[in-house]
This record gives C-alpha cells, sequence and structure tokens, in this order.
C-alpha cells in the first residue's frame, strides 16, 4: 500500500515539473521555487547526490570524490549504484566526459 502512495506522488510531482517547465521561469524563481518546497537540508542533499553522479560519470575515484563532496564511501556507493541501476537515463543527463567532445 505504502509504495503505490509513493508512485502516485511521484507522478504528482513529475506532473507539477512539466506544468513548471512551460512557466516563464527565471534562474531566481526556480530558487524560490525550491526553498517554498524543500528544507535548506533537502536542498543540499539533492546538490550532493547530482554531484556524486556527475563525478562518478566522468570516472572520477569514489574514494576522491568522498574526500572532495566531505561525505561517506557509503554515500558515493549509493551514487554508484544509482549509475548502475539507471545507466542510460543518467547517461543521457549526465554524459561521460570523453562523451560530450
Amino acid at each position: 500500500m505504502f509504495h503505490n502512495k509513493s508512485q502516485k506522488t511521484s507522478k504528482e510531482i513529475i506532473h507539477f515539473l512539466n506544468e513548471v517547465k512551460y512557466k516563464d521561469l527565471n534562474s531566481n524563481d526556480c530558487e524560490q521555487l525550491l526553498k517554498v518546497f524543500l528544507t535548506p537540508a533537502e536542498i543540499d542533499a539533492i546538490s550532493q547526490r547530482v554531484q556524486i553522479v556527475d563525478l562518478i560519470s566522468k570516472g572520477v575515484a569514489q574514494r576522491e570524490i568522498s574526500e572532495k563532496l566531505g561525505v561517506g564511501i557509503a554515500t558515493v556507493t549509493r551514487g554508484s549504484r544509482m549509475l548502475q541501476e539507471n545507466p542510460d537515463l543518467l547517461k543521457r543527463v549526465f554524459p561521460r566526459e570523453e562523451e560530450t567532445h
């Protein structure tokens, strides 16, 4: 039952994001919108996850990412697992450095 609620919630968020992308929002508007829905800690966590996946996709070593971002190896490993579980999708969003040249 919890799983279905989670799926419904994800779909609602995706629907909302699709609606928002067609609004005439500048960078400041987008930042304010994030602050309406997310706490500073949640924004930091999402930013950190994006950085981790981006660095992993560029071939940066997990230990180096851990040290650079000040996070534990387990956190970086979770990002690595996200790449392994969703390689095609994440490669479209985070192309490897050699693929962008």
